[in-house]
């Protein structure tokens, strides 16, 4: 009994070195390792934001990103893997380690530029105004003044409302989570306008025409790319290298056709 005691003890000595270091080596690999190692791309998107994505009939998370997600993940060698996540912690997320990427309709900005790598531009939008339809007393951003206005919370058109100082912020603006609810709410009359990314925008237009139209109004374009950690500057190459790749051999063009009929990748 002793002896066995004795090699049991001998055994789990000789083991758990063994599993430390594996655990160090996995912790010590860089995300690109780690994605060719597992297999495995994870992307964090906000499924609230068709054409670029949400959730089908099936509840399967699908759009523009969702395909050229899937085509990057197919040349880094992986599967991809989505994690939704609420437009308001999806940063955090990102920096908390919770998947490897964002891909979901995210500008580029000087400010995030200096919490992200981001790879891209992929595609370009711009701010407009959605309204409903036949609502003609809306034809510039001046005529948001004084009236209910929607937006969706920590987005860039939330940041130029935000800008816009004849708009009373506070009193005017409802900010939300979802931007399905911005446009519920123009629907039944809670709010006059939507102050949303133009593909976003023409989505709703197009899914409802009796419902919703376009106002003559347009901030300048603004370029959209992929989040990525400070420190994996090695996987933000390895992407801005596929981007290249896939817009040179026109991949991305076809995912732009195909959900808005149109290149709009320039």
């Amino acid at each position: 009994m002793y002896k066995k005691f004795v090699v049991l003890v001998l055994l789990v000595a000789f083991f758990i070195p063994l599993l430390s270091g594996c655990s160090s080596n996995n912790q010590n690999m860089t995300t690109l390792e780690k994605i060719k190692k597992t297999k495995e791309f994870a992307v964090g998107m906000d499924n609230t934001f068709p054409p670029m994505e949400f959730a089908d009939d099936n509840n399967n998370t699908v759009g523009f990103d969702v395909d050229l997600a899937n085509e990057i993940a197919k040349k880094l060698g992986a599967k991809l893997k989505i994690v939704t996540v609420d437009w308001s912690g999806i940063q955090s997320a990102l920096k908390s380690k919770k998947f490897d990427a964002i891909i979901s309709c995210f500008s580029i900005t000087d400010e995030r530029k200096k919490a992200f790598n981001l790879a891209g531009p992929y595609l370009y939008i711009r701010q407009v105004i959605a309204v409903k339809r036949g609502d003609s007393s809306i034809k510039s951003f001046e005529d948001l003044k004084g009236i209910k206005i929607g937006v969706q919370a920590n987005t860039t058109g939330d940041s130029a409302v935000q800008k816009m100082k004849f708009i009373n912020y506070e009193k005017d603006v409802t900010r939300y989570e979802r931007i399905t609810d911005a446009f519920n709410d123009l629907d039944i009359g809670r709010i006059k306008a939507v102050v949303i990314d133009s593909v976003v925008a023409y989505y709703y237009k197009k899914q409802n025409p009796e419902k919703f139209d376009i106002a003559p109004a347009e901030l300048e374009k603004e370029p959209v790319g992929i989040a990525l950690r400070k420190e994996d500057k090695e996987l933000y190459n390895e992407i801005q290298k596929i981007l290249d790749q896939l817009k040179k051999d026109g991949t991305i063009a076809k995912i732009s056709e195909k959900w808005f009929g149109e290149d709009i990748t320039d």
